[in-house]
């Protein structure tokens, strides 16, 4: 009592936790502001003045009234709008609402019982706790753009809500009727994406086929605003989920680690950048060095870099064709029919340098084959990033060099190259599929 009245002030209208005291409590919510942010009837002789202009006054009549004991500068938290900067008022305003706990019900379920699996496994414990802690969604926005809400109201506030947009009121029959102002929130258009695009709820061919999908890929951030959306709509409205498999993937950083925002001015324009070093390189940028639900952190040094990997490419390509092309048509010969067996070997005509290259070539095979099955992507391209630079580019060409000077090893010599490289091309190809595609037109 010494520090201050014992009395705490409540305003419901304008405080999601003062609102929620009055709901215990049952307060009355009683709202000061309009929705131009100037003083309604509840405000007295403030009525119609801006906000601004009002809490200036009041304090100004506080300090007449000899109400006011000091004055001092106090910091606090003011939420305001991202993109204008305004400041924002919480007020209380009617809005639609989809009742969760038997969707969220559902969607847990289909991720305990192993209908779908999220990768990486640790982000299952966050997609619990949203979903045991739900809240009834608020699904109407005031916004200028989206799904318009389908409810249509008569002059006597009669409300129609019908697949078809109706002609007349469904209770008095009133052809005066609007259509709500409002608009789906984004998150619900988007989480009927999966089977409403695919023509549901008719069952087409396109629904039958496509739907359930196999993998969701995003990034973790909107694991529930989209991920669990899509499951619970899915599961409620065709009672089938969506996807088996949700790979979620980290969020692009800046190279300083920052995250990316037009507001800070470090945002890498990939068009500007794919211009300047090529898609291929950019998109290996992306996947290598990352890990699934990590952050990656992406600069232009990085990109440049792996412009330099597509130019090794590039180059491999080049020397691996004109060793074919320099073969004559007497060291190429018939094949027979064991030489086009796959992976066909022949002992006694390899070198060492054959060998090795080609037992490296079967490991590297067998290592991306796991890391993918296991969705390490990046450390999967890392690995063929390695084999091609250094063990084939840096070292096996260097070697064959000196072996096609040979006739007695030539052919093989060649033979190797190609088979090597072209099994290079496969696994790299869906990290770079442009200059793969492209070389391995010719190399073919």
């Amino acid at each position: 009592m010494e520090f201050g009245t014992g009395a705490l002030k409540i305003t419901p209208g304008h405080d999601p936790n003062d609102y929620a005291i009055a709901q215990r409590h049952n307060l009355p919510i009683i709202s000061v502001l309009d929705k131009a942010a100037k003083i309604n009837e509840n405000g007295g002789q403030y009525q119609g003045q801006d906000r601004f202009e009002a809490r200036k006054k009041i304090w100004a009549d506080m300090k007449a009234a000899d109400l006011v004991i000091k004055t001092e500068p106090y910091a606090t938290t003011i939420p305001r709008s991202q993109r204008g900067g305004e400041i924002v008022e919480p007020m209380i305003s009617e809005q639609w609402f989809v009742k969760m706990e038997s969707l969220a019900n559902k969607g847990l379920d289909a991720v305990h019982n192993g209908q779908i699996k999220i990768v990486p496994e640790r982000f299952e414990k966050v997609y619990y706790n949203w979903l045991d802690n739900i809240k009834d969604w608020c699904i109407s926005r005031q916004l200028w753009w989206g799904h318009r809400i389908p409810v249509w109201y008569c002059p006597d506030n009669h409300m129609t809500v019908t697949r078809e947009d109706p002609t007349q009121c469904a209770t008095c029959g009133s052809k005066e009727i609007r259509q709500d102002d409002d608009v789906l929130d984004t998150w619900f258009s988007s989480g009927l994406w999966p089977f409403s695009t695919l023509g549901w709820p008719e069952q087409t061919p396109d629904l039958k086929y496509f739907y359930p999908t196999s993998y969701m890929e995003t990034g973790y951030d909107i694991l529930f605003f989209w991920v669990a959306r899509m499951i619970m709509s899915g599961l409620e409205f065709t009672e089938a989920p969506p996807f088996h498999t949700v790979y979620l993937h980290g969020l692009v950083r800046d190279e300083h680690g920052h995250k990316m925002s037009k507001t800070k001015g470090n945002v890498l324009d990939p068009l500007v950048v794919m211009d300047e070093f090529g898609t291929d390189a950019l998109r290996f940028t992306m996947l290598v060095g990352s890990t699934p639900g990590n952050d990656t952190n992406v600069g232009v040094k990085k990109v440049e870099a792996n412009r330099n990997f597509a130019n090794k490419i590039w180059n491999a390509g080049r020397f691996v064709i004109n060793a074919i092309d320099g073969l004559s048509d007497k060291e190429l010969g018939i094949r027979n029919q064991e030489s086009l067996a796959p992976n066909h070997l022949i002992p006694n005509s390899y070198s060492l340098a054959d060998s090795w290259i080609w037992a490296k070539l079967q490991t590297l095979t067998r290592n991306v084959e796991r890391q993918f099955q296991n969705f390490q992507y990046g450390q999967a391209g890392q690995e063929i990033y390695e084999f091609i630079w250094n063990d084939f580019a840096d070292w096996y060409v260097e070697v064959s060099k000196g072996q096609m000077q040979n006739a007695a090893t030539k052919k093989q010599t060649v033979e190797t190259l190609a088979r090597v490289f072209d099994t290079c091309l496969r696994l790299l190809h869906p990290f770079t599929p442009f200059i793969t595609e492209e070389v391995w037109g010719h190399l073919r």
